[in-house]
């Protein structure tokens, strides 16, 4: 079966959010570490969490005010991406939507 670029794309981003399979050596990364590895701010790792762009932290406490990922799901997500740049044409820009709802400038 055939498909566009474009349904590519979509899939690939909607499963980003699934976990990825467990490593035997996988260790939880907190948010700071999280962000220095995928380049990114907090604010647009959460946002990008509740958009299913990122995969789904884990909460440490019952209140949920420390959460960590994976780092089996972060590497994945690298790996993802850096996929996802090579189809759309190597150093091209990946379209994302605005984790913020800001109009694009």
């Amino acid at each position: 079966m055939r498909s566009n670029s474009r349904s590519n794309t979509v899939q690939l981003v909607n499963q980003s959010h699934l976990p990825a399979p467990p490593v035997a050596s996988d260790r939880l990364l907190p948010i700071k570490e999280t962000c220095s590895r995928v380049g990114l701010s907090a604010s647009s790792v959460r946002a990008m969490e509740r958009a299913e762009l990122f995969p789904r932290s884990i909460p440490l406490t019952p209140t949920g005010s420390r959460v960590a990922w994976l780092e089996s799901q972060v590497n994945a997500w690298i790996q993802q991406r850096a996929r996802l740049a090579m189809q759309v044409g190597g150093a091209g820009r990946l379209k994302s939507p605005n984790p913020r709802g800001r109009a694009a400038q």
